[in-house]
């Protein structure tokens, strides 16, 4: 029997085994817990999804695109192989062998870097814009590309990242060939003790302790973040959800940076039947796509020069950990063979100042850029 089989080994070994042979699966590990745990579909067909969030129960690994519009599937890996923390000499033989999947990196091809001068001038646009009415706000996004073969090293980024940062839902998944990473530190929609919660979060600054009073903010991250919150009571309301308990706006300190955030909780049983269509409403939030989100995502599509793919779109366990766990999925990025693809952005609003807002989406690349220093 082989070295590798002999005796239980770190779930970490199980990522890489995973990894090496191109299965479909995801690895992750939830705010403030140190469990790693792993998902794993036998069948290297997946089940693609017609809507963003499917009909309950459900038990599975959920992946959701910002937007359907440009060809990305929603995903749903199903638990065939599950691990947590170690791998039993059985489970490793099981991974091996899974057949490989065949799939190929699906998008666009590689995008190119967004240049500082084009960044800039579409935030200039999308005041002028605001000014004239048209929205209120645009999350605008851009790429920054990495090259260097990260794909030999992708257990390695993940452990990182897990260790670094502690408050974030870190993820590693591979679907068709297509591997992803992040710690996002941005709830979606999550269950918690029989209710489920969900978050404003907007506005970004460096985590300094001046920082953590609200009262130190100006009025465009203000602004910035009660446009989020006013969306997700407005969805609420919709779909008859009255009893929620909001709680905020207030600092929250997510590893290097600062962030304005409400926090909102209600019961499943408000929702009924119609949570799946709840969830699916609250997609995307102003925080990932903007205000008047219908034209904001007109801009988008014709502005932004990259498929966002799975960027701000949302992910986690269904059934499994708890009823959900889903995030937004930010702080993230694509890998490919020879560069990663990072994706960053930020909301445009009125006040906005372009080289401000320049500054944010480096500050905001750094949570993964540190980690790959780190690495090579």
């Amino acid at each position: 029997m082989p070295e590798v089989l002999q005796h239980s080994r770190s779930v970490l070994d199980a990522v890489q085994a995973c990894l090496d042979r191109k299965l479909n699966f995801a690895a992750y590990r939830l705010p403030f817990r140190r469990d790693i745990k792993v998902v794993i579909q036998r069948d290297p067909v997946l089940q693609e999804l017609e809507n963003s969030f499917p009909d309950l129960p459900i038990r599975g690994f959920l992946i959701s695109p910002f937007s359907h519009d440009k060809g990305n599937p929603v995903y749903l890996l199903k638990p065939d192989l599950f691990l947590q923390n170690t791998v039993s000499p059985g489970q490793m033989a099981d991974i091996m062998s899974l057949p490989e999947v065949a799939g190929r990196p699906t998008g666009t091809g590689i995008p190119a870097e967004t240049r500082k001068r084009d960044y800039l001038r579409q935030i200039e646009e999308i005041i002028d814009r605001i000014r004239d009415a048209e929205f209120e706000k645009v999350m605008l996004s851009r790429i920054k590309l990495v090259r260097g073969h990260f794909s030999e090293q992708m257990s390695r980024i993940f452990s990182r990242l897990c260790t670094s940062y502690d408050h974030a839902f870190v993820y590693l998944f591979s679907v068709n060939g297509n591997c992803w990473t992040g710690a996002t530190p941005e709830p979606f929609i999550c269950s918690d003790n029989g209710d489920l919660y969900t978050v404003s979060l907007a506005g970004t600054r460096p985590f300094k302790p001046e920082n953590m009073d609200i009262g130190s903010w100006n009025r465009k991250e203000l602004q910035e973040q009660e446009y989020v919150t006013r969306h997700i009571e407005m969805v609420l309301l919709d779909f008859s959800v009255r009893d929620y308990k909001k709680t905020g706006p207030y600092a929250a300190r997510a590893g290097n940076l600062s962030h304005l955030r409400t926090d909102f909780a209600f019961s499943p049983v408000s929702a009924g039947s119609f949570l799946p269509s709840l969830i699916n409403a609250l997609h995307p939030t102003p925080a990932v796509c903007g205000m008047a989100s219908g034209k904001a995502m007109d801009y988008i599509r014709h502005t932004e020069k990259h498929n966002r793919e799975y960027y701000t779109g949302y992910l986690g366990p269904l059934g499994i950990d708890s009823l959900m766990q889903l995030y937004v999925n930010l702080r993230c990025m694509k890998v490919l063979d020879d560069r990663c693809i990072l994706y960053v952005g930020g909301g445009i609003t009125q006040d906005s100042n372009p080289e401000e807002e320049w500054k944010e989406t480096e500050i905001k690349a750094d949570t993964l850029l540190s980690v790959l220093e780190q690495i090579t």
